[in-house]
């Protein structure tokens, strides 16, 4: 196992032999490397070495380094090298690699790449299908069986086709027509008798997707049904290609950087490798979102001027009555997101879930409303006080578990990502309410309060 120290050194290393006149020891460095580690070192090389370390790989292990960059890395490589030898490395990358690769680049030049390669047969028809279904994610590459076959005569063709491991896991058995008819797990091939038909051994009932099918769902089944690959069909039931363990631990972790980000009010395709003003561009929206709300709120302050310089004490608990608020929110948020993520929040369990986040609202908002109501009442000697505090943090709280469920599945609703932006939403709300509720109790209450 490769530690961060061992990346360190590789890296520290291979700068050293990339200065000198004799590349073979940079060569064997590289070839003793895993790509995943090749691609952590090419990644922390500076811009002048970058293309030294690739003039050292061979096109096979250019494929594989690919296979493991990030999308701006990859896109930077993809975009300096010549298109004909791209084809002869697209050759040697995964289907669905090449694939990503081709989509990035502009369609004339992926048509002349394609035209150029090898496995273009193989690629052509997944490139009909959106980067994010499961049409974008499967491979061609699995073995097939005949319900009527034995096991020997299976476990012969095995030996003769010489599939790749990942290939071979699950064995699917077709009809005539190419149709899905069961799968067979390879340890129940071995372990079954010699002369037992394939038929008696398959798994009848398959879980399949089809081609249209969102990534974060095939993500959810593999997860749920603790599968090392899932088979793709078409309107028909005809198998169209296999989506395998590791390419959805990919999506597993998009989706949830994706959602991450869109909680933060970031867009999900940004980066560290990202250029400066891609970045900016990416995020700048999102932060003049923010800044509307921010105005919104100080108009709610500035309204209640005259209430705050009569009680400036006000003043100091805005900040606490908002932030709250928007804490509690961002764990509404995050549960709900997550329940609709993976599948656990269907359509019918909303109503449930938000008198659930209500009463619980309703509980905190008692609980911090007594402790900082009594706060303000201690410092002030005054009940107005503590009522007034206590009231405004009781209603932020409360309003704080409805929008934290209201926000999401309003956005699924929708048809969008219940992540985008709830973050940013749910804060905003927070802020702006919280500072009416406490402001606008006090102008109602500044009798008692002066």
């Amino acid at each position: 196992m490769t530690t961060e120290q061992d990346t360190t050194a590789d890296l520290a290393c291979l700068q050293e032999l990339l200065q000198g006149d004799d590349v073979q020891p940079a060569i064997d460095l590289l070839e003793g490397m895993h790509p995943a580690d090749q691609a952590d070192v090419f990644e922390a090389l500076d811009e002048d070495d970058q293309p030294k370390m690739l003039a050292l790989l061979s096109g096979e292990g250019i494929a594989h380094l690919l296979g493991h960059l990030e999308d701006e890395q990859r896109s930077s490589v993809v975009e300096e090298m010549p298109r004909a030898t791209l084809a002869r490395v697209l050759d040697a990358t995964d289907y669905d690699v090449a694939v990503d690769i081709l989509r990035a680049i502009p369609p004339a030049e992926a048509v002349m790449t394609l035209s150029q390669m090898s496995t273009a047969a193989e690629v052509t028809p997944l490139l009909g299908h959106e980067d994010e279904s499961a049409g974008g994610l499967m491979t061609p590459g699995y073995v097939t069986l005949h319900r009527d076959m034995t096991t020997a005569e299976a476990i012969a063709y095995l030996r003769a086709s010489k599939p790749l491991a990942e290939e071979a896991y699950y064995l699917y058995v077709l009809d005539a027509t190419n149709r899905l008819e069961g799968v067979v797990s390879l340890r129940e091939l071995v372990v079954a008798d010699a002369e037992a038909r394939i038929e008696d051994v398959m798994q009848a009932e398959t879980i399949a997707v089809t081609t249209e099918t969102d990534q974060e769902e095939v993500a959810n089944l593999m997860q749920r049904y603790r599968l090392r690959s899932l088979p793709v069909v078409d309107e028909g039931g005809v198998l169209s290609g296999v989506i395998t363990g590791d390419d959805i631990m990919a999506v597993i972790q998009e989706e949830a950087t994706e959602d991450m980000y869109y909680m933060a009010g970031l867009p999900g395709d940004d980066s560290l490798h990202a250029s400066l003003l891609l970045s900016a561009r990416r995020r700048i929206p999102w932060l003049l979102l923010n800044l509307a709300a921010m105005a919104l709120a100080g108009g709610i302050v500035a309204l209640f001027e005259g209430t705050i310089a009569d009680a400036a004490a006000l003043a100091v608990f805005m900040p606490v009555i908002a932030g709250q608020g928007g804490n509690a929110g961002i764990q509404t948020v995050t549960i709900v997101v997550r329940g609709i993520a993976l599948g656990e929040m269907e359509k019918g369990d909303a109503w449930r879930v938000l008198r659930k986040e209500i009463v619980l609202g309703v509980i905190r908002g008692v609980l911090f409303g007594v402790l900082v109501g009594a706060v303000a009442f201690a410092w002030q000697g005054e009940w107005a006080w503590g009522a007034v505090v206590g009231g405004a943090m009781l209603l932020n709280m409360i309003v704080a578990g409805l929008l934290g469920t209201f926000i999401p599945i309003t956005l699924r609703a929708v048809k969008l990502d219940p992540a985008i932006a709830s973050g940013v939403l749910l804060t905003s709300f927070t802020d702006v309410l919280g500072f009416l509720f406490l402001l606008g109790f006090g102008a109602l209450a500044i009798s008692q309060l002066t």
